[in-house]
C-alpha cells in the first residue's frame, strides 16, 4: 500500500498593518502533541501558513478518523516590534486563545487564557461564599471544590490530566463566571502569544478548511509638533497640514486639527520642552485615531499656504510605540 498524505487543514494569519499576510507569528506543534500520533498527521510551513495533514490509504480515506479531538498549536510572535503596531486581540494583554468550538469551520472571537500549572492554585474572581469552582473539559465535568466562608484559594492536582482546553466555572448563587485553561507542559514553556486549539471535524477530511486569524493594527492619532524659528505670526498662522497621498494609495483622506499651545492638554508633549521664547510652537493633530500601516502615509505634507515646506512627513515605523513627532522650521 502506499503512504498519502492529504491536506486536513490550514491556518494563516492575516494583518490590517501589512494589509495582508503576517510572517510575523511561527507555529510551534510539538512532536509530543497527542493528537498527532492518534490522527497519524503531520504539520508543513509555506509562505506563512501551516498545512496540517493526514495519511490515507489509496481511496484517500484516513487512516485514523479523529473526530472531536483537539489539536494544540503554539503562536509564537518572532518580531519584536509586533505589539507596536498590533491591537491587543484580548483585554487582559495575556495569552490569547482562539478555537472552533461554535462553529468547526471557522474560528471564535479570540478570549484571554492561561497555561495549567502542575499544581494549579485557584483565587475566585468573585467575592460570595459558598463558592464552587468546577473545571470541565470537552464539555464535560471533570473535578470541583467548594470554598467556605474565609476560604480564598483552591488547589488542584493536574500532573494527570490529559492535554487539551479547560473551562473553569465559579459559581456563588448566581450566573457561573467561565475562565479559560490550557494543558499542556509542551507548549507550556515556549514563551508563546497565543494558543489556536483546533477540533478536529469529520468533514475537514473531504473538505478542508481554511483557518484565518484576523489581526487588527493598532490605533492611535498622529500628533506632529511644528517648532518654528523667525517665523512672523501671519506666516506661522498659514502652517497647515495636508494629506496630498490619499489617492495615490488607495484610501481614506486623514484630517488634521490645528492645536495651538494655550489648547494643550496634559497629554501632550508641554511646550517648554520643544522651545524658548524665540519660537512659535503648533500641533496638528489627527481628528480621528489613525491605523498603523506599513509603509506608512505617504505625502502627508506641512505647507505655508500652496508651498509645501515638507513633501513627506516622518511616519511611525514599527519600531516606534507612539506616532508623535517634533518638526522644526528655521528661517534665517
Amino acid at each position: 500500500m502506499s503512504i498519502h498524505f492529504r491536506t486536513l487543514c490550514e491556518v494563516e494569519v492575516e494583518h490590517g498593518y501589512y494589509r495582508g499576510l503576517c510572517a510575523d507569528i511561527d507555529f510551534v506543534v510539538p512532536g509530543a502533541e497527542q493528537a498527532l500520533a492518534a490522527g497519524k498527521l503531520l504539520t508543513r510551513v509555506r509562505d506563512g501558513r501551516l498545512r496540517v495533514l493526514f495519511e490515507a490509504d489509496d481511496a484517500d480515506n484516513a487512516l485514523r478518523d479523529i473526530h472531536g479531538t483537539t489539536l494544540l498549536i503554539g503562536l509564537r510572535v518572532v518580531n519584536p516590534y509586533f505589539a507596536n503596531f498590533t491591537e491587543a486581540p484580548v483585554a487582559s494583554g495575556g495569552l490569547v486563545l482562539y478555537g472552533n468550538q461554535n462553529a468547526p469551520r471557522s474560528l471564535d472571537p479570540a478570549l484571554p487564557a492561561t497555561f495549567i500549572a502542575p499544581r494549579q492554585r485557584v483565587a475566585p474572581v468573585q467575592a460570595g461564599r459558598p463558592l464552587t469552582l468546577s473545571w470541565q473539559y470537552a464539555d464535560v465535568p471533570l473535578v470541583g471544590q467548594t470554598l467556605s466562608a474565609g476560604q480564598d484559594e483552591a488547589a488542584f492536582e493536574t500532573r494527570d490530566w490529559p492535554t487539551g482546553r479547560y473551562a473553569l466555572l465559579e459559581t456563588a448563587g448566581g450566573p457561573a463566571q467561565t475562565s479559560h485553561w490550557l494543558h499542556s507542559p509542551a507548549l507550556a514553556d515556549e514563551a508563546l502569544w497565543g494558543v489556536l486549539a483546533l477540533t478536529v471535524d469529520r468533514g475537514f477530511y473531504a473538505n478542508p478548511p481554511v483557518f484565518r486569524i484576523a489581526l487588527q493594527a493598532r490605533s492611535e492619532q498622529l500628533q506632529y509638533y511644528v517648532v518654528a524659528r523667525n517665523f512672523g505670526a501671519a506666516e506661522f498662522g498659514q502652517l497647515q497640514l495636508a494629506d496630498a497621498g490619499a489617492g495615490e494609495q488607495g484610501r481614506t483622506a486623514l484630517s488634521f486639527e490645528k492645536i495651538t499651545t494655550d489648547n494643550f492638554t496634559d497629554n501632550d508633549l508641554p511646550a517648554s520642552a520643544l522651545g524658548d521664547a524665540g519660537t512659535r510652537i503648533v500641533l496638528f493633530q489627527s481628528q480621528q485615531p489613525v491605523a498603523r500601516r506599513a509603509g506608512g502615509y505617504r505625502k502627508l505634507q506641512l505647507r505655508r499656504n500652496a508651498e509645501v515646506l515638507v513633501q513627506h512627513l516622518p511616519q511611525a515605523g514599527s519600531d516606534r510605540a507612539q506616532a508623535r513627532f517634533i518638526v522644526h522650521l528655521a528661517k534665517p
